[in-house]
């Protein structure tokens, strides 16, 4: 690719997706075989990159399944503030963490407000104090690998004398059975939960006065940094406020019942348990394959279940799910 093409790399396209975008730009939009004649792509990678470009903002769906460009004045400036404010994040991480280098050298006879914890028992503890010292509200963001099993009696003591347990769970968490059992088990204990497709690190902050988040995920040797330094509380308290905003809410554990039928009436309905998991499954990003397996069934039967309730929003694919079910008051 030449040089004056390789420009969307700073916000996070590839050059293959580039290439793409150009010619949809030049044409006006196309299909997926479209992409697939033209770039010898298979068909699922074609779909894939399109649907890149397509959350990314460059191009919108049709229902016909033929994706049209976007005015590139606009989509372009918006991928470029969204890059800014992430690239602002960044810079204003500095201070506090200035403040860890400081305190890093200045050394106490005391235990430092900011230190380095290593190694799963020494993690492991450090989280459970955490948590049991929480009076107002405890925070978290969760992903693999897990370290730990969750402390059931823990959890409903720290929701019981009134703590507010939040935690926002990467996609990834509910690839096995286990994992959303456990989930499952959480929130029926009064646990806050919400799914994003991913997380970069760790976090856990009790009652905004200290805080744990991962410096390495490795299972056998973990590593946390461990806070009580108020710049970097700050920081950090953000940093999971913006996640939990943008995160899809989760508030049970679907099973392997069978779908209600839709019931014709001339006011509208209410969503199903089932149909609100789904959608939130689908803002989320989470595969078909792993939520098939939450919900105890196999993909081909989870597919006729999503067919019936595109049926129900009149529409044919995720987003256009989203839509029509945030104008009917359903999420």
């Amino acid at each position: 690719m030449a040089e004056n093409q390789a420009l969307l790399a700073t916000v996070g396209l590839d050059e293959r997706a580039e290439e793409v975008y150009r010619r949809l730009l030049a044409l006006g939009g196309g299909t997926v075989d479209d992409v697939v004649s033209a770039f010898g792509m298979t068909y699922p990678d074609a779909l894939a990159l399109l649907e890149r470009l397509h959350h990314s903002g460059l191009v919108s769906r049709r229902s016909s399944g033929e994706f049209l460009t976007v005015d590139p004045r606009h989509a372009l400036r918006a991928l470029v503030e969204s890059r800014e404010r992430q690239l602002a994040a960044v810079r204003d991480a500095a201070g506090p963490l200035g403040e860890m280098f400081d305190a890093a050298r200045r050394g106490s006879a005391a235990a430092p407000a900011t230190r380095t914890i290593s190694g799963p028992e020494a993690v492991g503890d450090h989280y459970y104090r955490l948590k049991q010292a929480a009076q107002e509200e405890f925070s978290a963001l969760g992903r693999p690998p897990f370290l730990l099993a969750p402390n059931e009696p823990m959890d409903e003591a720290a929701v019981g004398r009134g703590v507010r347990v939040r935690a926002v769970y990467a996609a990834a968490s509910f690839d096995t059975e286990a994992g959303w059992q456990e989930l499952g088990s959480l929130v029926s204990r009064g646990e806050e939960a919400r799914i994003v497709p991913s997380l970069p690190i760790k976090l856990a902050i009790a009652d905004r006065s200290a805080a744990m988040v991962s410096l390495d995920l490795s299972p056998d040797s973990p590593e946390c940094l461990y806070t009580e330094a108020p710049p970097l509380l700050d920081a950090l308290t953000e940093f999971f406020e913006y996640y939990w905003i943008a995160a899809s809410p989760l508030s049970g554990v679907p099973g392997p019942r069978s779908a209600a039928p839709a019931v014709m009436s001339d006011e509208p309905r209410p969503p199903t348990d089932d149909e609100r998991k789904l959608l939130a499954f689908f803002a989320a990003g989470v595969k078909d394959d792993t939520i098939a397996r939450q919900f105890g069934i196999s993909t081909r039967t989870l597919r006729r279940r999503i067919q019936a309730l595109y049926g129900e929003l009149g529409t044919t694919n995720r987003f256009g799910a989203g839509v029509a079910a945030a104008r009917r008051g359903w999420v």
